[in-house]
């Protein structure tokens, strides 16, 4: 092989080679996550369990990091077409394509309760909120009851862009109920306040993973093996800690 050729099989073998670690890791987050899951300003992503999450994988993983806003509508096709490589604080049954992504253990728990205002009494049943107007998240999945429920227009769902702006018009009786994940109303209430009732009643509990695109990827495998290893070690209860 003389020289010229050599130099152009390598620049060949370049061009299919898989992407190198060192460059940035793309990692998704959705802008209608609630803090403490999500924190946005100017349309970046600021201190939050995500943030901390990420930062911390790509930290023992050696790569750079790069957050990409992802509605929560568009993560199968942003996983798929390469926009994005991992998303986290999701699960399998609110993708489209589960099967085709690599999954991480779970990362920490929580539940969608249900906050109403302090006078009404506390829902134990998907029935008690029967004619409700319910404040919602946009693009957000609910537990196939409350799926059930709006779709019969036995209870009204209203998405609303935030939990505040949620809090705020259940306040002011424009809606009657809201469902959100407790560690999120937990972290915008405070600890004594004396306007709402959080239910007890879980409408559900779910154990939140990472997604990562490209599972026949080497870097991929070895992505989700470090988040498991971290979880195992307890690194990552230790940040979700700090939330809490």
């Amino acid at each position: 092989m003389t020289p010229t050729t050599f130099r152009l099989a390598l620049a060949g073998l370049s061009l299919i080679a898989p992407p190198c670690l060192s460059e940035p890791l793309l990692w998704g987050f959705s802008p209608s996550d609630p803090p403490p899951y999500v924190e946005v300003q100017a349309n970046e992503l600021q201190h939050s369990l995500t943030r901390a999450i990420g930062e911390a994988v790509a930290a023992a993983s050696g790569r750079d990091l790069s957050f990409v806003a992802t509605p929560n509508n568009r993560i199968d096709e942003s996983l798929a077409n390469g926009r994005i490589q991992i998303i986290c604080n999701t699960l399998p049954a609110w993708l489209n394509t589960p099967d085709q992504v690599l999954w991480s253990q779970s990362l920490y728990e929580d539940a969608d309760v249900v906050i109403t205002r302090l006078a009404q009494p506390a829902p134990h049943s998907v029935s008690d909120l029967q004619g409700a107007i319910i404040g919602t998240t946009l693009g957000y999945h609910y537990s196939p009851a409350i799926t059930a429920a709006f779709n019969q227009q036995a209870m009204v769902r209203h998405d609303v862009r935030d939990l505040p702006t949620r809090l705020k018009m259940l306040e002011r009786e424009r809606l009657d109920a809201v469902i959100d994940l407790r560690r999120a109303v937990s972290h915008v209430l405070p600890e004594n306040q004396a306007t709402f009732r959080i239910s007890q009643w879980e409408v559900e509990h779910f154990a939140l993973r990472c997604a990562v695109a490209n599972p026949a990827d080497r870097a991929s495998q070895k992505l989700v093996r470090q988040i498991n290893e971290m979880i195992n070690n307890g690194q990552i209860q230790q940040i979700v800690k700090r939330f809490d």
